[in-house]
């Protein structure tokens, strides 16, 4: 009887003792640091950075550094709500905020953040000596850059492309269109796949459908996608993994 007393004991404790392993914390090791993680919440995996006075976050895929291989870049601004001078807040939505969560693609990406008195349209000559940075200090395809953004981001998209369409192999600009079709004689140049919401109550779908049309009469490269019944907040649609299949084709001409 005290033999098998002893032994319930034990199958008790046994028990107990392998309830709390399978509860406890799972750990990591990131640069040498000790970090929870549960399977919902990989580490972050982009990086804060200055360059001159912009502040911006890098991403760096999956192999980067482990063998001689140069990767393709892209710039991506954000929209004029996530301005300021805080990084966090291009973790909220957008292309930086799926990289800092599952999303992986076979890029370098690079997300600056606009002052919060600025606009992308007056930060061009920095956008394009940070690529220049950029492409200079990491292991960068110089003939596979590409730019894309959403709102003011998707502006600045189209800004660049009219500016420097010999720097770029193609753009995905959303939720906005040039003003003006007189950029569309420099931006015919660069191959373009654009998304924009039927229902936009802030930036005209109409107006972007029309300036597509002027890039095809001048024989341009350019997808569009209009997304039927979607408003101004298209950002899931960086999901798409079709995107960066499309990126990939792309080489500067």
């Amino acid at each position: 009887m005290h033999r098998e007393k002893q032994n319930s004991k034990l199958l008790i404790l046994s028990a107990v003792l392998l309830l709390t392993a399978c509860h406890a914390p799972r750990l990591i090791t990131v640069d040498s640091k000790e970090h929870p993680l549960n399977d919902q919440s990989p580490p972050a995996n982009q990086t804060a950075q200055l360059f001159e006075k912009t502040n911006y976050l890098l991403y760096l895929p999956e192999g980067y550094g482990k063998e001689n291989k140069r990767w393709p870049l892209i710039l991506y601004l954000h929209g004029k709500s996530l301005r300021g001078n805080n990084l966090e807040m291009l973790k909220s939505y957008g292309l930086a905020a799926l990289l800092d969560k599952d999303l992986a693609i076979p890029f370098v990406v690079v997300s600056p953040q606009c002052p919060d008195d600025r606009y992308w349209l007056t930060e061009d000559e920095t956008l394009d000596r940070l690529i220049d940075h950029v492409a200079s200090t990491y292991a960068i395809d110089q003939e596979r850059i590409y730019v894309t953004g959403h709102s003011m981001g998707g502006r600045g998209t189209w800004l660049l492309a009219y500016k420097h369409p010999e720097k770029f192999a193609a753009i995905v600009p959303m939720s906005d269109a040039p003003l003006d079709d007189a950029w569309a004689k420099q931006i015919a140049k660069v191959p373009a796949w654009v998304f924009h919401g039927t229902k936009d109550d802030l930036e005209p779908f109409e107006r972007t459908q029309q300036f597509v049309e002027t890039l095809k009469k001048l024989g341009a490269e350019v997808k569009f996608t209009p997304l039927p019944e979607k408003d101004h907040y298209i950002l899931d649609t960086y999901e798409n993994r079709e995107i960066y299949d499309w990126l990939l084709q792309h080489h500067r001409r």
